[in-house]
């Protein structure tokens, strides 16, 4: 028997037909603004207007409260290096070549098992586990949600942001 003769047998499927969806799970991996979304996981599924639109205020208000969620942070942070009589506050200053000094970096020194490591660790992980949620809202590539994660975000950056100490990268060793 030809070999060929075998190849009118085989079931090959019909591979190019995707329908509304593409090959990665039926998410759509380009913007749009269908109502019908599967927010991360299959029990968040918005199939009306008013289902989206609640879940655009809910995402709104998770991207302001992470935004309070860093200023808090922070705040705690800041509280520990002026706080009066902490041995375990350290102010370190940074040089810049032959200019001299450009200001000085507050640096906290916990040590390892006290507990404003601990809660700064536990705020880490809290933080840290919101972003790659909110990454995830995001990379839904709903224009809707989009939306509302970046006018939550600007509006917790404007109500929380005011109050940082810096608005530039304390890390920069030049100000």
């Amino acid at each position: 028997m030809n070999h060929m003769d075998h190849m009118d047998h085989m079931d090959h499927g019909d591979h190019t037909d995707h329908g509304d969806h593409d090959c990665h799970g039926g998410h759509a991996m380009v913007f749009h603004a269908n109502v019908n979304q599967e927010i991360l996981f299959s029990g968040w599924e918005t199939t009306n207007a008013l289902e989206l639109f609640g879940s655009a205020v809910a995402i709104f208000l998770a991207g302001a409260l992470y935004e309070g969620l860093k200023y808090y942070r922070e705040a705690l942070h800041v509280r520990a290096t002026t706080a009066t009589g902490d041995s375990q506050v350290n102010i370190a200053k940074n040089e810049c070549g032959a200019k001299g000094t450009c200001g000085g970096a507050n640096v906290v020194k916990y040590t390892m098992c006290s507990s404003a490591h601990f809660i700064q660790t536990f705020l880490h992980v809290i933080q840290s586990t919101a972003s790659y949620i909110l990454m995830l809202v995001f990379m839904t590539y709903n224009v809707w949600l989009c939306l509302a994660l970046v006018l939550g975000m600007a509006l917790g950056y404007f109500f929380f942001g005011w109050r940082k100490s810096s608005v530039v990268d304390t890390t920069e060793h030049c100000q």
